[in-house]
């Protein structure tokens, strides 16, 4: 995997604050405090065109955000690898693992330069009334995708 690990600035968490409360589903009622909390643990990763950000298979406890850049979302099949998402800033992905710790269900390659927030289970069971939000928005978040998932799937069946 060729990516950069940074930590934070004051700077980089001052500006991350207020567009993330905004604009990630994940973090949908969480005070700047809490945000904060969280981005103090996390770390900033940069992934280059074509890099794999997380691959099928693979065991992760980490969800991402994505702060700049596009990445696509894509699994194996019968044929090959299926693209199923594009994602772009303030995309989220990498929940199913960060909840249960399991083999990764697709791969996300990124499509060009991305920024990325990574944060990992020990971030969101540190302070278990942030988790709790977390987790109620992750379930929202893969709610909605499932849900998504059945329409499609009942259009091909």
């Amino acid at each position: 995997m060729s990516w950069i690990r940074e930590q934070f600035t004051f700077q980089d968490l001052q500006r991350l604050l207020f567009r993330l409360a905004e604009h990630v589903k994940a973090f949908q009622g969480l005070t700047p405090a809490e945000i904060s909390d969280l981005l103090g643990s996390s770390e900033k990763c940069t992934f280059v065109p074509g890099a794999y950000i997380v691959k099928e298979g693979n065991v992760g406890n980490h969800m991402y955000i994505i702060l700049a850049g596009e990445a696509r979302v894509v699994k194996s099949g019968r044929d090959g690898e299926v693209e199923l998402a594009r994602l772009g800033a303030a995309d989220s992905f990498g929940e199913m693992g960060l909840a249960d710790n399991e083999a990764r269900s697709a791969s996300v390659i990124a499509d060009s330069d991305c920024v990325l927030v990574r944060i990992n289970d020990n971030a969101i069971h540190a302070t278990p009334e942030v988790g709790l939000k977390v987790y109620r928005n992750i379930t929202k978040v893969l709610s909605a995708r499932l849900r998504t998932a059945d329409e499609l799937l009942a259009w091909r069946l």
